[in-house]
């Protein structure tokens, strides 16, 4: 497989301080970036992209580069705007409410060079139809309930004027910065990703059609809030996926476009679209894991359909979850330690000053700063100076990247701590539905829906994909043919399932079009 070279530098001055991580991921996986957040900041470029006529067209490779929107206005009036309720609470004239409203949001709004909200009384016919607007888009907000600033809420994806980077608004007037600890650059990897599948114009064709040409009365709502768009100053740059291609690349674009393709609206489609791309680049981590540690066996993901008392499968479910959760720091050793087998550390470690030739060696390779490793010639080896990197390289994927697994299997709805002491794989019911959504266009067996989200996704349910613990003892058939009845049991009560006899089950798509697999 081919690996592109690493960028030469970084838009905004705060590149990684050690190139291990991006160079096996890319820049970058971010756990504080949730599966939602990934997709606002993906739509994002998609979105700004497309405006300057290259939508998922990669011109050049890791050359990223797009200003996206940022909406100050419509973040203050859904976020940073808590004098509706204030002035809605006194006994005041229609023409009194507005006055006391403009006037409380000139006084507070932030970024703005002018917070003159005036041009809203001529929108509205009164001020209580204005509350209940800005009500109903508070209410759409995506992760409403987390405590983050106001900066860095936002609002449901109804269209192009409700997408906007994350920002850091530090005070009063036009002082906005970027932010990337919630965009933390995983959309972009998310974008380059569908760029370089093999679908990638279909998918192209699909996501504008559907995206930015259908109409889109709710994104109308939002920019009657918003008026004309509000952009970055600066372009952004600097993402990077390492791989030319990949089959989680293709994967994940057919995965798009078969949601796409259901008979549902944009926004009941969209949340599908996050639970698998969530999926996608949790499993796009743990294969590319295995590929640097030299392992041709696909990922299997053991899930237990939850019952009420401890199994086998069960903790064959934790172990498998803590396995792959210890895949990626492996290769994060791996990937610092084999330089030790180059032609270029031999000569370094063998040369006349064995600790400066060998820590430029590591600086070039592993772009670190060249203080980053204290050098003392008489107290270290070059063994001692790569057993340090080891120890900071492991430190600095454990802060972030290392977390990515647990955290986003739990955020999509892959893995639970349910009835048990250990977290293991246990899909829960909105999962579930989005694996139906996403992997049956209008009927299949029972029997063959598991043989397809085994092949696809490494998903370990019944006793046919589990025979390699069963042949070794470590479980009985029985096992897992009781969770996949289980599992059978879970589908039916979801109204995703219907029996036609002991032996016959079909898993059916409520939205499937009318096409046989």
């Amino acid at each position: 497989m081919e690996i592109l070279p690493r960028p030469t530098g970084h838009d905004d001055g705060t590149g990684p301080q050690m190139w291990v991580d991006e160079a096996i991921w890319g820049h970058r996986l971010y756990d504080e970036q949730t599966p939602w957040l990934t997709m606002m900041e993906f739509l994002g470029v998609l979105h700004a992209e497309h405006s300057q006529g290259r939508a998922l067209r990669e011109t050049n490779l890791n050359g990223l580069s797009y200003r996206p929107q940022q909406q100050l206005r419509l973040r203050n009036l859904l976020f940073n705007n808590p004098h509706i309720a204030t002035v809605r609470a006194g006994d005041r004239s229609d023409d009194a409410m507005w006055c006391t409203w403009l006037a409380l949001m000139r006084e507070n709004a932030g970024g703005l060079d002018d917070a003159d909200f005036g041009y809203l009384r001529d929108r509205f016919e009164s001020f209580e139809d204005f509350a209940a607007i800005v009500s109903f888009l508070q209410s759409s907000a995506i992760e409403g309930a987390s405590n983050k600033r106001w900066s860095s809420k936002f609002v449901f994806p109804f269209g192009p004027n409700a997408l906007y980077e994350d920002a850091n608004v530090q005070a009063k007037g036009s002082n906005v910065s970027t932010d990337r600890r919630f965009f933390a650059r995983t959309g972009e990897v998310l974008y380059l990703m569908l760029c370089r599948s093999a679908r990638v114009d279909e998918l192209r064709r699909v996501l504008v059609e559907r995206l930015f040409g259908a109409k889109a009365p709710y994104d109308g709502l939002v920019r009657v809030l918003q008026g004309e768009p509000q952009f970055a100053r600066n372009e952004r740059a600097g993402a990077y996926v390492p791989c030319r291609s990949h089959p989680v690349f293709d994967r994940l674009a057919e995965d798009w476009l078969s949601i796409l393709d259901r008979d549902m609206p944009i926004y009941d489609a969209i949340p599908h679209l996050v639970t698998m791309t969530g999926l996608g680049l949790l499993l796009y981590q743990l294969r590319r894991a295995s590929e640097v540690l030299g392992r041709d066996e696909d990922t299997s993901l053991v899930c237990e359909i939850v019952s009420p008392k401890r199994s086998v499968v069960r903790d064959l479910s934790a172990d498998s979850f803590q396995r792959n959760s210890a895949l990626p720091q492996e290769a994060i050793e791996r990937y610092v330690r084999r330089v030790a087998d180059t032609p270029e550390w031999s000569a370094a470690a063998s040369s006349a000053e064995p600790v400066a030739n060998t820590l430029d060696l590591l600086v070039a390779k592993f772009d670190i700063p060249d203080d980053f490793i204290e050098a003392d010639e008489e107290r270290r080896t070059p063994g001692d100076l790569l057993e340090t990197l080891v120890e900071k390289a492991i430190s600095r994927h454990k802060q972030h990247v290392g977390k990515i697994h647990g955290t986003w299997a739990r955020l999509i709805g892959l893995s639970s701590r349910r009835a048990s002491r250990r977290v293991r794989y246990a899909p829960t019911d909105r999962l579930l539905k989005t694996l139906v959504v996403c992997c049956v266009d209008v009927r299949m067996e029972f029997k063959d829906f598991l043989a397809y989200l085994h092949d696809r996704y490494g998903i370990v349910v019944g006793d046919h994909q589990a025979q390699k613990f069963i042949s070794s003892g470590e479980a009985d058939q029985e096992d897992f043919s009781d969770n996949a009845r289980r599992l059978e049991d879970r589908l039916a009560s979801l109204g995703l399932l219907k029996r036609l006899s002991d032996s016959c089950a079909y898993v059916e798509n409520p939205f499937g079009r009318k096409v046989t697999r």
